[in-house]
């Protein structure tokens, strides 16, 4: 016989169904007799304490740069601001200015192409920063990596429904919220919008992460993305 997964089974009750309403009090009745009823059971007395309310984790100080002000392919060089503002934040003051990314541009196309992942790997290495790009990380990748203080740059489909994501975008995810969604710089604006606001608005936008997994991980768990091995890194 089957064992019941009570979390996932409650995970879904609806007190305006009927039949959820009916089935929660004929387990009361099945448990009448039973300790599990008890004021006193340790699983009321676990449920009914309180819990420290959990804290905006981010990443301080993170610098963000827009793509759309990028000297040449301000349309298409989201991976190059995304791996730039990841450099600066790793190394304050290697690029100088608002506009920083704009050496970092200028020296990936000068080996390549902004939408090679291995190009990119290159140029930060160039500048001491070793990283990887990776075709099969999980949200669990991502909360490691932010727990140990670093950003993952990721790729989403920033375009299309929910249900028929397309397109093709890099943004940094740089923390996350007590409701568990993401904190990300994006480099082209905000999804929230569209892309229809200001650019400033993917400055620390938070993510949905029910959206992520559509647009993030649309096959499961199979989220493409820039991981950073940073040995010794202290912010």
């Amino acid at each position: 016989m089957a064992k019941i997964d009570l979390h996932n089974f409650f995970k879904y009750y609806d007190e305006t169904n009927p039949k959820h309403v009916a089935a929660v009090e004929q387990l009361e009745v099945d448990l009448k007799d039973s300790p599990l009823m008890d004021d006193s059971a340790n699983w009321v007395r676990i449920y009914r304490t309180k819990g420290q309310k959990q804290a905006t984790s981010i990443l301080e100080n993170f610098p963000w740069f827009p793509q759309t002000d990028n000297y040449r392919d301000a349309n298409r060089t989201c991976n190059s601001s995304a791996c730039a503002m990841c450099l600066e934040y790793f190394k304050p003051g290697t690029l100088k200015g608002p506009k920083g990314d704009d050496a970092y541009v200028q020296k990936v196309f000068s080996i390549g192409d902004t939408t090679n992942h291995l190009v990119q790997t290159r140029v930060l290495a160039s500048y001491g920063i070793k990283s990887s790009f990776s075709y099969s990380l999980t949200f669990n990748n991502l909360d490691w990596e932010l727990a140990a203080g670093r950003p993952v740059v990721i790729g989403i489909l920033h375009r299309g429904s929910l249900s028929r994501p397309t397109g093709g975008h890099m943004l940094v995810v740089i923390g996350k919220t007590p409701a568990g969604d993401y904190i990300v710089h994006d480099p082209y604006g905000s999804l929230n919008d569209g892309y229809t606001g200001a650019v400033t608005n993917g400055r620390a936008a938070v993510y949905k992460r029910s959206e992520l997994a559509r647009r993030w991980c649309p096959g499961g768990n199979d989220g493409w993305g820039r991981i950073f091995d940073m040995p010794g890194f202290v912010k």
